[in-house]
């Protein structure tokens, strides 16, 4: 979520030995932290299908069909809280967000024959942790979750009609998963800082479907 981060650098060169191995430029995406204020809030963001404008099929030059896309549409909202402040003024502070998410797509197969129901609901969490030890020593702790599982029915379809027949299979798709990053900074002299930093990224990527039982 956007709300997630407090700002998005652009470095076009001149940047610190954290960006290496990057050439031409660097798009930096900074998270939020806490400050010694408490603060909170909520973002509420609702997409509907009936505001949406439709897509259009399209056809080859002898009048066949190759993209069925007029039928493709989804309902999204979600509800983003968040809560940030210090846990010991001046020095700990914390920064930690929900969002609950409801995403709903239908689309049509190209050829027409298939119409795809799915279903997406997997919340994203993240929670900054920033321990100013000394003026001079800063450690920090990031770690989200951006798992989900999205279950798809698969029905027959008759495009003319736009009618569906019975269901086909259903199939799982299992993306995203936790990630977390330690950071140590260290300003030792006027002259000379450093920086370490250590993180994992457990990502998980399947498809499977009722049709797979059996194998």
């Amino acid at each position: 979520p956007y709300a997630f981060y407090k700002e998005f650098q652009i470095k076009t060169g001149g940047y610190s030995v954290e960006f290496g191995r990057t050439t031409g430029g660097v798009i930096n995406a900074v998270t939020r932290s806490g400050t010694n204020e408490f603060e909170f809030g909520a973002e509420v963001l609702w997409e509907p299908s009936a505001l949406q404008s439709a897509a259009e099929d399209r056809y080859d030059t002898d009048g066949n069909r190759y993209i069925a896309a007029s039928r493709d549409e989804y309902d999204r909202s979600s509800l983003n809280v968040f809560a940030s402040g210090p846990i010991v003024q001046d020095r700990l502070f914390f920064f930690a967000m929900y969002e609950a998410r409801d995403y709903q797509p239908v689309n049509t197969a190209n050829d027409g024959n298939t119409f795809n129901d799915q279903s997406n609901d997997d919340g994203f969490w993240g929670t900054k942790l920033d321990w100013q030890i000394t003026d001079n020593h800063l450690l920090e702790f990031l770690a989200f979750s951006d798992g989900n599982e999205a279950v798809t029915d698969i029905y027959d379809y008759d495009f003319e009609t736009g009618t569906c027949g019975p269901l086909g299979n259903t199939t799982f798709t299992e993306s995203g998963g936790d990630n977390y990053a330690l950071t140590y900074t260290g300003y030792l002299t006027d002259a000379l800082s450093m920086k370490v930093l250590y993180g994992g990224n457990e990502r998980n990527r399947s498809v499977n479907s009722a049709n797979d039982i059996n194998c």
